[in-house]
């Protein structure tokens, strides 16, 4: 049986505060809950830099002043085929999120995130983010 996979376009923001990044557990139904991820989600109109701003004050918030492009990744799902664009945004303070979709939070070193689940397409920016050095 060939089955079709909706493609998705999201965008996710990875904060950093003083070589710490926040990642979030995931607390709703779907195929990914209690993973870990970035704040973030689905493209709507808009561009991928104006989504991981939106998506990040809806889920946490926060709100980016500036942000600046790290990598596009592609990764198939069985459910779903995700085209994830990561952004850096720098943050003077180590704040603590409002949770809205979450159950809670970490502030981690890049070499420390392969301890936790992540999807498959936030490991690729893992891996970029510990190759850069953040």
């Amino acid at each position: 049986m060939n089955q079709t996979r909706d493609n998705i376009n999201v965008s996710c923001c990875i904060i950093i505060n003083k070589s710490k990044i926040l990642i979030l557990r995931r607390k709703h139904k779907g195929p990914r809950d209690g993973l870990w991820e970035f704040p973030g989600g689905k493209q709507e109109n808009e561009t991928s830099e104006e989504c991981a701003i939106r998506e990040t004050f809806e889920e946490i918030e926060y709100k980016i002043d500036e942000i600046r492009f790290l990598a596009k990744v592609r990764e198939e799902y069985k459910d779903t085929n995700i085209e994830l664009t990561a952004f850096l945004a720098f943050s003077d303070t180590r704040f603590r999120p409002s949770l809205k979709v979450h159950d809670d939070y970490k502030w981690e070193q890049s070499t420390e995130l392969h301890k936790y689940p992540f999807p498959e397409a936030n490991k690729k920016v893992i891996d970029l983010l510990i190759k850069d050095g953040y």
